[in-house]
């Protein structure tokens, strides 16, 4: 982006701007670094903002940034705060007033739209993710549970049927076998159905996940409608605006053109009548 672009798009961004009741003038000089590569200077007065192409050697404060994140901060993608402490630009001056100034352009309501509907898709997907995580877990704990009292109840049986057997070496030692299979069937439908119920949570807290996510991208889709829709109906209305403006501008121009008085008329030469010359006759000499 060139310099000039970067300018022109300070200007709409502060055009509708409102700035914060300070009773007084501040001003910060941006210097830009990298593509489209100048300096220029936002002021703020009596909540006013202005945005001009030069530098301001009587500023509050200078920012050292890129043309890339200066965009970013502008379009809303980045928030001045998170982006200084971060450290992708920095600031000579005071830093408050700087960065109070930066938060303070417009963002169009169509990219705030699509900005905070990125955020509930996210933020539920995160949730469904924990929930998963949550529900596996739970299950993991149950099954090793089951197998763990299932390889206690087996040992003790074996321990007793062990003992028995002795003193009854057939009869206990086939006994002993079928409690045996006994208890490991028993241990078999334990450890499934803990498996099941997992299975089933697991698929109840998924099934739940999607339907947010799918609210969530529902609703993100139209408020950017909505907003795609109100930054026509601005365009529209100020195109209207500037036609309105032309149409007053030409008849004005019309009215005066003819109001105007008529140069006056040159006056005609003025013709003396033409005059015989009368001959005059010398006088008689008597002497």
């Amino acid at each position: 982006m060139t310099y000039e672009k970067i300018v022109e798009k300070l200007q709409k961004a502060y055009a509708k701007a409102a700035g914060w009741d300070i009773g007084g003038h501040k001003a910060i000089q941006v210097n830009v670094r990298g593509e489209g590569e100048g300096a220029l200077y936002i002021e703020v007065s009596e909540g006013k903002f202005n945005v001009q192409p030069y530098e301001y050697y009587d500023n509050d404060a200078t920012v050292i940034i890129s043309s890339k994140v200066l965009i970013d901060i502008l379009d809303g993608k980045e928030e001045p705060d998170a982006s200084y402490e971060a450290q992708k630009y920095s600031i000579v001056g005071d830093v408050e007033v700087a960065k109070k100034i930066l938060s303070l352009r417009t963002v169009s309501a169509a990219k705030k739209a699509v900005k905070k509907a990125t955020d509930e898709v996210k933020k539920a997907a995160k949730k469904a993710t924990d929930e998963t995580k949550k529900v596996a877990k739970k299950a993991t704990d149950e099954t090793k549970k089951a197998a763990k009292k299932a390889s206690e109840e087996t040992k003790k049986t074996a321990k007793k049927v062990t003992k028995k057997a002795t003193e009854e070496t057939k009869k206990v030692t086939k006994k002993a076998a079928e409690e045996t299979k006994k208890v490991t069937k028993k241990a078999a439908e334990e450890t499934k159905k803990a498996a099941k119920k997992a299975a089933e949570e697991t698929k109840k807290v998924t099934k739940k996940a999607t339907e947010e996510t799918k609210k969530a991208a529902k609703t993100a889709v139209k408020a950017t409608k909505e907003g795609v829709a109100a930054a026509a109906k601005v365009v529209k209305e100020e195109k209207a605006a500037e036609t309105k403006a032309k149409e007053t501008v030409k008849a004005v121009e019309k009215k005066a053109e003819a109001e105007k008085p008529a140069a006056p008329a040159a006056e005609a030469p003025v013709i003396k009548p033409y005059k015989k010359p009368v001959a005059i006759k010398p006088a008689d000499d008597k002497k």
